[in-house]
């Protein structure tokens, strides 16, 4: 469960940070770049949880 929580964590952090850097290249709002942050963070939760779980 902590794994899980860990993994959230880290996706939300690389969402809201992706998300900021994104808007601070182009200072406006688009779709495309939201997704594109939003499938950062997911990739980066289960590459979180495999490594949690390995090591």
């Amino acid at each position: 469960m902590v794994i899980i929580l860990e993994a959230v964590s880290f996706a939300l952090a690389v969402f809201i940070g992706w998300v900021l850097f994104d808007y601070s290249k182009e200072k406006k709002w688009r779709k495309e770049k939201i997704v594109e942050s939003f499938v950062a963070g997911v990739a980066g939760a289960v590459g979180w949880a495999l490594l949690a779980v390995m090591f």
